[in-house]
């Protein structure tokens, strides 16, 4: 799809509120948004369009007047959240990128033009597309060591910059509470006995962990009401959420931010590697990762907190992630995606002996 046209009146569009799809409109964004000071974008170009579980995603390549400044990139990605992840929150996203990422460096965020209001009803994100210089390895491809090496470095640098709320008080909302933890737990629970109805093949062993550990109290979660080594996490950091440079060096970028929230670190880390990775390869990785992010945390100057400290931490999220099947299983996902992250958390769980910790 082509269009062209001179620049819109800006008076005559809003642009925070509505989808921006013309050359005027989209300009009126980037002029809104400080981005674009002068000139204006005079064609762009859908080039693709995609539909994932949870967004839209349309991708632009624009093109600018002689006059414009400063230099923006020509290929664009306009996101926006399906309407029913917006019901869930969808606008998380869009409110990171317009309320945090301004004060975080490019990379590892991608870099946002413009952004809606906080009061549109479209939620909607312009990011820069980054496919030609970047790319993600498909599931289930693992990343190379060199490349979890740098996304264990970028999580370390982001989790010490949001550390016990400095840098982001605003940002980090409410304090959890033993009620609205047990609350969070109870309505995942209530799905336990259908779920185990479904795992007709799951030893009795590992029926009985799940067991357990939801009728538990719950001190793994309860670990949140401290508000100490808190921090600000992605929420979602598996490696497939990593743009990697094609050239083979550099930072990566880190997306899809649509469940960011205040957790401990080690949050990040254990969803990245308990929850989906094949045993072998995280009982080979897991440490030497592990021991990489506490030096980056002490570099950064976080050095009140031990190692030992964190490693508590990473095993109480590993009985954390016992959730994630269930919740999968529960929206519907396919018996592939929630299956294999059921055996991998239940491998995780043995190999940490985390029954200790309930």
């Amino acid at each position: 799809m082509n269009t062209s046209g001179p620049e819109g009146d800006p008076k005559a569009v809003s642009p925070f509120d509505t989808l921006p799809a013309t050359p005027g409109e989209l300009t009126s964004a980037l002029r809104t948004s400080g981005k674009l000071r002068e000139g204006e974008i005079v064609n762009t170009n859908v080039a693709e369009q995609r539909q994932t579980a949870i967004s839209h995603l349309r991708f632009l390549e624009v093109g600018y007047s002689r006059a414009s400044r400063p230099t923006l990139p020509t290929r664009l990605l306009l996101k926006w959240p399906v309407e029913a992840s917006a019901e869930a929150g969808g606008d998380a996203e869009t409110r990171f990128y317009r309320d945090l990422a301004p004060a975080l460096s490019s990379p590892p965020i991608v870099q946002c033009l413009a952004t809606a209001s906080a009061t549109s009803a479209e939620p909607w994100l312009l990011l820069e597309d980054l496919r030609t210089s970047h790319r993600c390895p498909p599931w289930p491809d693992r990343p190379t060591e060199r490349e979890l090496h740098a996304a264990v470095i970028v999580l370390a640098g982001l989790h010490a910059g949001w550390w016990e709320g400095r840098g982001a008080e605003r940002a980090l909302g409410t304090p959890h509470t033993e009620t609205s933890l047990r609350a969070m737990v109870a309505d995942i629970r209530a799905h336990l006995p259908a779920f185990l109805d479904v795992v007709t093949d799951l030893p009795r062993s590992d029926r009985a962990v799940l067991e357990t550990v939801f009728n538990s109290p719950l001190r793994p979660w309860l670990r949140l009401t401290d508000q100490r080594d808190l921090t600000l996490i992605h929420g979602d950091a598996h490696t497939w959420n990593f743009l990697f440079p094609r050239s083979g060096s550099g930072t990566p970028y880190l997306i899809d931010w649509q469940t960011w929230h205040t957790d401990v670190g080690a949050r990040d880390l254990a969803y990245m590697m308990a929850l989906h990775w094949d045993p072998r390869v995280r009982q080979q990785l897991e440490r030497p990762l592990l021991e990489l992010y506490h030096r980056e945390l002490m570099q950064c100057g976080i050095t009140a907190y031990s190692f030992e400290e964190l490693l508590l931490d990473y095993r109480r999220c590993v009985v954390r992630n016992l959730t994630f099947p269930i919740i999968f299983w529960s929206r519907g996902f396919s018996r592939e995606r929630w299956r294999y992250r059921l055996d991998c958390a239940l491998a995780a769980f043995h190999d940490f002996n985390c029954t200790e910790l309930l």
